[in-house]
């Protein structure tokens, strides 16, 4: 089998848990592919300076990213076609390509196509979205979605929005969680200058991550002299940061609120070590990383009630709304860790069942022989509780 996987989308720093599962993707495929298959990973220059891909063979377009980025949109709302990528792609001789950022670019590219479609959040909370990025998705996941064989969806809630918002067909879908890593923890330095104790939240400023209410919440109870603890945030600080800012300085938590920005996958890791718990109060996540990579490092993970995370498995005691003060306080005031109620899978899972699924589009052309989707293990379903 040869696989050729696209990373034309692939904007490094910019796109949080989904660069974690592409790189882990890099970093696993290439271990568990059979004697015979072979590899490809298609991406502009300016990714291709910055990346290493062992196990692949690397397929460098002569481009950069600005110029990749604007021929998407051209191809999105206008009837130009990247006839020079579509030449690309056919010249591979795949017998498979690989999507991974939820769409097809080039959207003719030649050949059986499955696509990792990551959230359908524009749906559910399209006043999250500027105007641009809502046509942009309504014009470019639909057909991508209609066009692909095979859609990945990073867990079971997100089959779900594909098969109920999308109108995805159930056989055409299946569910692969994000992994983990096994971690050995004891050797983690904490990232200096932190003072302690603290909370910390990993994530990006965007509207869903709901940064106000963490905020509002914290403060009630900091005011109060109810918790001890700072609060530590990092992420892209993105346009909406400058008004949290102000928000914390009307609050009167500002000298209490410490933001990290950007962080390397391994500096994340040394802000978790000396974290006394990990916040999530997210309104929408499509899987939920930080809250996984939270409960490795043997943390209290204090999370948003969303059927996500009771399908990680997430304790109810852990599942708080973050607009109630006293249910922070409840969950902090908590002894921990906490203890997911199965174990998440790794990324080697993760890969092989990728390649399962690429295998099966490769030489049947959908899932399987009766277009039925993979059926996950009982143990991989949501609890009712």
């Amino acid at each position: 089998m040869r696989v050729a996987m696209s990373l034309l989308a692939f904007r490094p720093g910019r796109i949080g848990g989904a660069e974690t599962y592409l790189r882990a993707l890099l970093a696993h495929l290439p271990r568990e592919i059979a004697p015979g298959d072979r590899l490809a990973v298609v991406m502009d220059r300016d990714v291709a300076a910055g990346l290493e891909t062992p196990g692949f063979e690397r397929v460098v377009v002569p481009k950069g990213a600005r110029r990749v980025v604007a021929e998407r949109v051209l191809e999105a709302f206008t009837p130009w076609r990247a006839r020079d990528l579509e030449r690309l792609f056919a010249s591979l001789g795949a017998d498979v390509l690989f999507f991974p950022q939820q769409s097809l670019y080039p959207r003719r590219a030649a050949g059986p196509a499955v696509i990792t479609a990551v959230d359908v959040q524009h749906l559910a909370f399209p006043e999250y979205f500027g105007a641009f990025d809502r046509h942009y998705r309504a014009r470019v996941y639909p057909p991508s979605m209609e066009a692909a064989r095979a859609v990945v969806a990073i867990s079971e809630f997100t089959r779900t929005e594909l098969i109920e918002r999308c109108g995805v067909a159930p056989g055409k879908v299946v569910a692969i969680p994000l992994g983990t890593t096994p971690l050995d923890v004891r050797g983690v330095v904490p990232y200096p200058g932190l003072a302690t104790p603290y909370l910390y939240y990993p994530a990006a400023s965007h509207p869903h991550k709901n940064h106000e209410t963490l905020l509002r919440s914290y403060a009630a109870l900091r005011r109060a002299g109810r918790i001890p603890h700072r609060l530590v945030l990092s992420g892209a600080p993105t346009s909406r940061w400058p008004a949290l800012a102000r928000l914390a300085e009307a609050l009167g938590i500002a000298a209490d609120v410490r933001h990290l920005g950007f962080l390397s996958y391994a500096d994340v890791h040394r802000v978790y070590a000396g974290a006394d718990a990990v916040v999530f109060p997210s309104r929408y996540e499509g899987f939920g990383l930080p809250v996984v990579e939270a409960v490795a490092h043997g943390k209290r993970a204090v999370v948003s009630d969303l059927p996500v995370f009771r399908e990680l498995g997430v304790p109810d005691a852990w599942r708080i709304d973050f607009a109630d003060p006293e249910q922070l306080a409840a969950a902090l005031a908590r002894p921990g860790p906490t203890v997911l109620a199965r174990p998440p899978p790794t990324w080697t899972e993760c890969a092989r069942r990728t390649l399962a699924t690429l295998r099966s589009v490769a030489e049947r052309g959908s899932l399987d022989a009766a277009g039925e989707p993979f059926s996950p293990p009982a143990s991989g379903r949501a609890p009712t509780s």
